[in-house]
């Protein structure tokens, strides 16, 4: 029994630790990436019961339950994080639709290997939480980009990042349960483009003109430049990195882009500066 256990909860550490790890330049504090994670595993027993009037068809695993379920972990990050002062560049996105992902993914994992056994355990090791995590984080990247770009563009970036999230979910399910060997042959392409699609995703969120990262390398360039950086609180105003690097550049507060001394307005969206 508690080799089983191991075995349900152990791909989830190993993912949680690695990911968590590629915030390499602004590491989100630890306590409030598992709080995310417990809501994600509280979160199956809400996306349980409306799933339970369903019965077991290929529609309700393949429709109903990636909605459902995707639905339930974004709103944990969109409701509870998404306007925290932590969640203050574009990797926050990915980061937090993990924990929130693996939380879920954990929960359900326990009860499927305890009762598949051991089989059941190291495929979905290998497939199942892993693609719970690829799938949310679609919509994880969207809201990181999103929640830096101007508000009218937003709705439309986070909602093309949550469907696509569930339409991989869905035919992740239905490929599972209804095609066989067939079926399995695509998960096994998907789950591996999909953690190099993730991996790559956080590449591009830290090469985001609102990330920390983007930030320091400005900083680098004045610096060899020998320009003389201002005093200024720039885009993310609770930034632990800004907090503690007054006088680095400003940057736009809805796109977070650098903004050229002098200019009114940024040159990347246009907003005024304020």
């Amino acid at each position: 029994m508690l080799d089983l256990l191991f075995l349900a909860i152990a791909p989830a550490v190993f993912i949680f630790l690695y990911v968590y790890a590629q915030d390499r330049y602004e590491r989100e504090p630890l306590h409030l990436v598992l709080y995310v994670f417990l809501l994600g595993a509280l979160s199956v027993i809400p996306i349980a019961l409306v799933e339970f009037p369903f019965s077991a068809t290929p529609f309700s695993s393949s429709v109903v339950a990636p909605v459902v379920e995707e639905a339930g972990k974004f709103l944990i990050v969109y409701l509870f994080i998404f306007r925290h002062r932590e969640f203050n560049e574009p990797v926050d996105g990915i980061i937090y639709a993990m924990a929130a992902a693996l939380g879920f993914a954990t929960i359900e994992n326990i009860f499927y290997v305890i009762e598949g056994g051991y089989t059941i355990g190291v495929m979905r090791a290998v497939l199942s939480v892993p693609g719970h995590v690829i799938f949310s984080c679609l919509w994880g990247a969207a809201l990181g980009i999103a929640k830096f770009r101007p508000e009218k563009e937003r709705a439309g970036i986070i909602l093309t990042g949550l469907l696509g999230a569930m339409a991989l979910h869905g035919i992740f399910n239905f490929s599972a349960e209804t095609l066989g060997a067939w079926g399995l042959l695509i998960i096994l392409i998907l789950v591996p483009a999909g953690i190099w699609w993730t991996l790559k995703s956080i590449g591009k969120a830290h090469a985001d003109p609102a990330s920390v990262r983007s930030a320091k390398m400005q900083m680098a360039a004045d610096a060899r430049a020998g320009n003389v950086p201002r005093q200024t609180a720039v885009v993310f105003p609770d930034s632990t990195f800004r907090d503690s690097h007054k006088g680095s550049p400003e940057f736009c507060s809805v796109c977070g882009a650098p903004l050229t001394d002098g200019m009114r307005f940024c040159e990347n969206c246009g907003r005024e500066r304020e």
